[in-house]
């Protein structure tokens, strides 16, 4: 009993995402989904579901965002104010790409 009630108080505590909040999961040699569509000022979560030694990094093509390493459950999360479409990346996965558009 003790532990439902501990689980129940722990996912009130974390509260609902938010409502334009995008989650893109992080694995190896993947990025899923792969492709994303938000509104400006909506964000993205990149959500590191696998083990991998030093964190995996997410990084855009363009090199103007990256994250830092993320640990297995780690998250990093950005806000896209403008526009057009971002590619990213896994810097330890070159391959596993995503594209997150933005209208």
């Amino acid at each position: 009993m003790r532990v439902r009630m501990l689980v129940l108080a722990l996912l009130l505590a974390a509260g609902p995402a938010a409502a334009g909040d995008v989650m893109i999961h992080v694995g190896h040699n993947k990025l899923d989904p792969a492709k994303v569509k938000i509104q400006a000022g909506d964000s993205v979560v990149f959500h590191n579901m696998d083990k991998m030694p030093g964190g995996h990094t997410i990084v855009s093509e363009d090199g103007k965002l990256k994250s830092p390493p993320l640990a297995m459950d780690g998250k990093w999360s950005h806000t896209f104010v403008m526009p057009g479409q971002y590619k990213f990346h896994i810097k330890e996965h070159p391959d596993a790409k995503a594209t997150v558009t933005v209208e």
